[in-house]
């Protein structure tokens, strides 16, 4: 009777370790906040459990800020901005990796001269386009839209958009924005 049951036994067993065998040691994953975005992350040094702040959770908190002069990050290089319309002002960074924030601003007329309105980050763009703030639609000359935008040297204005963003000349909220009729000055112009 032992016999038979050890018999019986051993491919239920075998048939339930197989796919702990298969998919190898078991692992904890971080706790994630309701976005799905790993909240902590133990330092492997001291052992010691430290908030991951993800570009996306970087750029929120630089909504509000206010500042005089130049707006300077730490590991962005500065590609330059300027004024939108009155009162919102654009400003664009990269990082080494290609990653791309746009920073909003408006003036404020106090000391802190200008608050930041809105970010935008957005992926290195593809091979043959650049990320431009100087982008219009239509006939307004206002430039208030962002894209990454491709074309032939001997052209002023790019019109292959892969991507295009509109920024609030009231608020400075960045939206996207459909690539139709949107075309972006030349850098190279």
């Amino acid at each position: 009777m032992k016999q038979m049951i050890r018999t019986r036994l051993w491919p239920l067993a075998a048939a339930c370790l197989l796919p702990l065998l298969l998919t190898g040691p078991a692992h904890a994953e971080p706790e994630a906040d309701a976005q799905g975005k790993a909240e902590t992350e133990a330092d492997t040094e001291s052992g010691v459990e430290q908030t991951v702040v993800t570009d996306e959770d970087f750029a929120k908190t630089l909504i509000g800020a206010t500042y005089s002069g130049r707006f300077e990050l730490e590991g962005w290089t500065d590609q330059g901005g300027g004024l939108v319309l009155p009162p919102i002002y654009v400003h664009h960074y990269n990082r080494e990796d290609g990653t791309i924030l746009v920073v909003t601003a408006k003036e404020t007329g106090s000391a802190a001269d200008f608050e930041i309105t809105d970010t935008l980050l957005a992926n290195k763009p593809h091979k043959g386009y650049t990320f431009s703030t100087s982008c219009m639609k239509g006939d307004d000359y206002t430039l208030r839209f962002m894209g990454e935008a491709g074309g032939k040297d001997a052209s002023e204005w790019w019109t292959n958009l892969r991507k295009a963003w509109e920024i609030d000349i009231e608020t400075g909220k960045i939206s996207d924005a459909g690539v139709k009729g949107v075309k972006c000055v030349n850098p190279n112009w």
